[in-house]
């Protein structure tokens, strides 16, 4: 109800106001009816551009996000291998390390023992 009664006072409201504005116009009646013609003939246009401009927004956004989902896919590939080639080409070295620290352990192992048996007065 008071939804209605809202909407009735913004109905009487308007045409008290059009109305009034008619009365106290300096033009005459028949120039006040062109101008407010022209007047909604140009709202109407910019509405009907302000549209289109809108539509024009709203498909570049969604080619951007298109192309923007593209990329990243892209993007996650190109990672990905290049990710997957470093450890290749690291593999190797890898391995090489591992078998120089082992290599470097056996040596210090090997030293301790000779330390041990040259020394016999050392005995852990």
């Amino acid at each position: 109800m008071k939804a209605k009664s809202l909407f009735l006072g913004f109905v009487v409201g308007g045409v008290a106001a059009a109305a009034a504005t008619l009365f106290t116009a300096p033009a005459s009646g028949k120039d006040t009816r062109k101008y407010i013609t022209v007047q909604s003939k140009s709202a109407s246009i910019q509405i009907k551009e302000l549209g289109k401009q809108l539509t024009d927004i709203k498909n570049q956004i969604v080619h951007v996000g298109e192309e923007g989902k593209v990329a990243l896919s892209t993007l996650t590939e190109d990672v990905s291998s290049s990710i997957k080639q470093w450890k290749s080409e690291i593999l190797p070295h890898q391995q090489n390390l591992q078998q120089e620290i082992a290599n470097i352990e056996k040596s210090i192992a090997e030293l301790e023992q000779t330390l041990k048996h040259a020394n016999p007065m050392n005995k852990e």
